[in-house]
């Protein structure tokens, strides 16, 4: 093979590394081209095919530019972009003749390299990252040296990067950075789901109990709460129409005060991921609202704007709920008519002279010893739907358990309200952090009872193990049991590893990805560096600057 098309090829190869995440995401027609230009320049080098006229290049170039715009219309946004890059990077390939055209197409690489962050920002994409990097920073060295293998280039590529390191280091610590995600971009193609929506009926939770998608993670600098005490608040619902429990009263913020330390204070930083809704789940009862976030009379937190890419919240919540004002009758009110059986219960507490919590007692009693069973898959209900469950089915998630005990308390003459968000966590021993799951997702309702709204969850009766165990103990109900050894001790080492990589992505998570703008300022306070004042600015910019001339000079002594 000749030199020239050993260059070629290599430089094609590294082309290929550079743009294989893309192959799946432009459209087929961009990734047909590429690989259809790519394939006829392999044809020029060695099979002599010749060069395309130059209005041919021309013609195609203003056809790849039509086609992108009618695909993706005037909005020339990130998929439009990438889009017309690649096929620019096999328009290119077919008119490359010498090494500065080789130059220009490497060049091009690093641009497509860099576009992975617009659709991933995982630790995984971040590693084929600085391995692409490596790979074009070989090919550009294979077009200027005479080795006939490429594992010296390869090795001279890996050996540029880790000299490149310390000052992406220096600049990724010091340089001042924009408030916002760290690449200024989201990827909503990666999206989580929140899995609430702003309604919740029967079997909207329990379909949750299966996906094992995270939610958000929490880490507590001192000792994690019971499991059974985590109660993660989202949305109060306060209007049932008869199927459905929605939010219909007008939202309200709550007064702003100083949270002062206590024993019972439980701080915390919880890292959520994106679910493109405005909420954001708190321990049960959060008492201040961090930078960005509102916090309401009904206790909630709420993102000032849709929560489209992961996010870290620094909270404080306090277990004990605070005396407010008696609510008003909204928080009594149900639809004029069914489910009559639910409402002559009602009224029979309400003639045995039963107060608010006399009638809990008796809910709770009634489903500690009516017969009644926790499950993910009670069936279908349909009319009255309350009286079916309550009378007929007995069968139930906490969504069917919340909902009766709030419609019966409410037809009492009760306030009551709805809460849903996610009840306790997994904790991982390898990061001392805790993993809520979509499978977390529960319901539970608040009554008003001596000046106070206060936490009663009915799954604490009918199933007590959900709280202590998580939902996983329904879904596997069973099945540990029935697995042979070897495929439990399987199981035991999947899950090993399965936690050893999420606290790898945790770590990227909060100190690559999750250094944000207040956390590069909390660190440079931490080093002694004000950047507020005129002599802390200077003194920041000094020290960048001597970093940069250390470094600089340390990789030029050593060439």
């Amino acid at each position: 093979m000749s030199h020239d098309k050993r260059r070629f090829s290599v430089t094609l190869l590294a082309l290929a590394v550079a743009f294989a995440p893309h192959l799946l995401r432009v459209p087929v027609f961009v990734s047909g081209f590429v690989c259809a230009a790519w394939g006829y320049a392999l044809g020029m080098q060695y099979r002599g095919w010749p060069v395309p006229a130059r209005w041919l290049r021309v013609l195609l170039a203003l056809t790849c530019l039509a086609l992108v715009l009618f695909t993706y219309g005037r909005s020339f946004g990130r998929d439009a972009g990438v889009a017309l890059l690649s096929l620019m990077l096999g328009l290119k390939a077919v008119e490359s003749k010498s090494v500065r055209d080789l130059l220009a197409l490497l060049f091009l690489s690093y641009f497509v390299v860099v576009t992975n962050v617009l659709y991933s920002q995982t630790l995984v994409m971040s590693a084929y990252m600085i391995f692409s990097v490596i790979a074009v920073t070989a090919a550009l060295a294979h077009l200027h040296s005479g080795e006939t293998r490429l594992l010296p280039d390869l090795r001279r590529g890996a050996t540029l990067l880790m000299q490149a390191l310390p000052l992406a280091l220096l600049l990724f610590v010091f340089f001042p950075r924009l408030q916002g995600a760290l690449w200024g971009v989201h990827d909503d193609r990666d999206e989580g789901v929140s899995g609430f929506s702003d309604t919740l009926e029967p079997g909207s939770v329990s379909e949750l109990s299966l996906s094992g998608e995270v939610a958000f993670r929490v880490d507590f600098p001192g000792v994690i709460p019971e499991r059974d005490k985590l109660y993660w608040r989202g949305l109060v619902l306060d209007s049932f129409d008869g199927v459905k429990w929605f939010r219909d009263l007008p939202f309200e913020m709550a007064e702003k005060r100083e949270v002062v330390p206590s024993a019972d204070l439980v701080e915390y930083a919880l890292t959520l991921e994106p679910h493109n809704k405005e909420w954001v789940f708190a321990l049960d009862l959060p008492v201040s609202a961090p930078r960005g976030t509102v916090l309401r009379t009904d206790q909630t937190l709420v993102s000032m704007r849709v929560v489209q890419a992961r996010v870290r919240h620094e909270l404080a919540s306090l277990p004990v709920p605070a005396v407010s004002a008696p609510p008003g009758p909204a928080w009594t009110a149900l639809p004029e008519d069914g489910n009559p059986r639910a409402r002559e219960l009602a009224r029979q507490w309400q003639d045995a002279g039963y107060g608010p919590r006399e009638m809990v007692e008796a809910a709770l009693s009634l489903f500690r010893s009516g017969g009644f069973a926790y499950s993910l898959r009670p069936g279908a209900l349909e009319g009255d739907i309350v009286d079916q469950f309550l009378f007929e089915s007995r069968r139930g998630y906490c969504e069917h358990y919340a909902s009766a005990m709030a419609f019966v308390l409410r037809a009492a003459g009760v306030p009551v309200r709805l809460v849903v968000g996610y009840q306790g966590g997994e904790r991982n021993p390898m990061g001392g952090y805790l993993i809520v799951r979509q499978s977390d997702a529960h319901a539970w309702v608040e009554v008003w009872m001596e000046g106070r709204w206060t936490r009663v969850d009915p799954t604490s009766v009918v199933a007590p193990q959900r709280l202590v165990s998580g939902a996983e103990s329904f879904v596997a109900q069973g099945q540990g049991a029935l697995m042979p050894e070897g495929a439990q001790a399987l199981r035991r080492m999947a899950r090993f590893f399965q936690l050893g990589w999420d606290s790898a992505n945790n770590s990227w998570n909060q100190w690559v990805l999750g250094f944000s703008h207040e956390r590069q300022r909390g660190l440079w306070e931490r080093l002694g560096f004000d950047p507020t004042t005129r002599a802390g600015a200077g003194k920041l910019a000094g020290t960048l600057a001597l970093g940069l001339a250390a470094v600089l000079g340390a990789v030029f002594w050593s060439m």
